[in-house]
């Protein structure tokens, strides 16, 4: 009989609510939830009570110091510097949302607790375990002469893809207006308040503008998945060789030099008032193109769409592929439990990690402002 890992999720914010949770409840025979921990006492009952979880802890510490706890998920929106070292030294195998740290001395922090500690550590770049963008990684590696790749993120408003979600505390009709009006929608308010801006300023400094601060919480926190999934393809790029923010922080667009005389041109674009996820990632060379197209990731088992496009006999081929229809929030989930119950080497792990965070730290302090 397989092993059953007794799981505390730290954070029961969205993402937990809309994808962990319940791919961990629809497979009792790998997973229980034994423990949940929020800040937020009514948030922390009611997800307590759709899951049937009795052990709540309003602090994470708390959850660490449970014996009936395996294994952690940290899913929480602040700093997981914190929370990843308790969890290191109390001796639980990680599960921790991108992005793991925002600056070097972050990371030094974790390395350090995690060598002492050696429990393994998984960081959940979602994209990475795709069916569609591991097909389309083959298909990449196997163009002969790649040159030149590009990144679209049109980015509309998180909330327009949640609300058919059931997400404790619901939003109010106020809530989704004001998060529609730019003017309204707290964003400068949010990167600039001290819990924030602490962790933005030791990566581009006291002197940074409000729009080149909105601009590195936006490579942090959205655009790493990109950058990360275009690593992942291509290993570790050269040098950053432009990147500029303009609209206050909500467009942001860089150019990275990868070897082989490759350039890659990453755009993410935050439009509040269009109901339309669009990213894209195109690999284009002389003889073939690849595009992966991703869903919003707020939409469960929604395919991403792959698109190879050759030269056939008879003229251009344009082949559309659906490797599956795993979603890959639950394939990473099952990805840990095997990195802790059958010793599996993580896939994204604290090295893949260090590499988003060195490339993100370059782009945020190279990001001048345009007009």
């Amino acid at each position: 009989m397989a092993q059953v890992l007794r799981v505390g999720v730290i954070g029961c914010g969205g993402i937990a609510q809309m994808m962990h949770l319940p791919f961990l409840a629809e497979r009792p025979d790998r997973f229980e939830i034994a423990a949940l921990s929020d800040v937020r006492g009514e948030v922390l009952e009611a997800v307590a009570r759709r899951y049937g979880v009795a052990r709540r802890y309003l602090d994470y510490r708390e959850l660490l110091r449970d014996a009936a706890v395996d294994a952690v998920l940290i899913l929480s929106g602040d700093s997981h510097r914190q929370p990843v070292i308790d969890a290191a030294r109390a001796g639980k195998p990680i599960f921790v949302e991108k992005p793991l740290a925002e600056s070097r001395g972050d990371l030094d922090a974790i390395a350090g607790a995690l060598a002492e500690s050696r429990v393994p550590l998984l960081v959940g770049y979602h994209k990475r375990y795709d069916p569609a963008y591991l097909a389309a990684r083959e298909r990449v590696a196997g163009m002969a002469d790649l040159r030149f790749v590009q990144v679209t993120v049109l980015h509309p408003v998180d909330a327009d893809y949640r609300q058919h979600h059931r997400i404790e505390p619901p939003g109010s009709p106020e809530e989704l207006a004001a998060a529609h009006d730019e003017a309204r929608d707290g964003l400068h308010a949010l990167v600039t308040s001290e819990a924030v801006a602490s962790r933005i300023r030791p990566v581009v400094g006291d002197r940074a503008s409000a729009g080149q601060m909105l601009a590195t919480f936006m490579l942090f926190n959205s655009l790493i998945h990109d950058v990360n999934a275009v690593r992942g393809v291509l290993g570790e790029p050269e040098r950053v060789v432009h990147a500029q923010h303009w609209h206050g922080g909500r467009a942001i667009h860089a150019v990275l030099a990868f070897g082989r005389d490759v350039r890659c041109a990453l755009s993410w674009i935050y439009l509040p008032g269009l109901m339309h996820y669009r990213e894209e990632l195109l690999f284009a060379g002389p003889s073939s193109r690849v595009v992966l197209t991703f869903p919003s990731p707020y939409l469960r088992h929604a395919p991403t769409s792959l698109l190879v496009e050759e030269t056939g006999a008879q003229g251009l081929v344009q082949s559309r592929i659906t490797p599956s229809y795993e979603e890959a929030f639950r394939a990473e989930l099952h990805h840990f439990y095997q990195v802790v119950t059958a010793g599996e080497r993580p896939l994204t792990d604290l090295a893949d990690a260090r590499g988003d965070t060195l490339v993100l730290e370059q782009m945020a302090r190279a990001c001048v402002e345009t007009k």
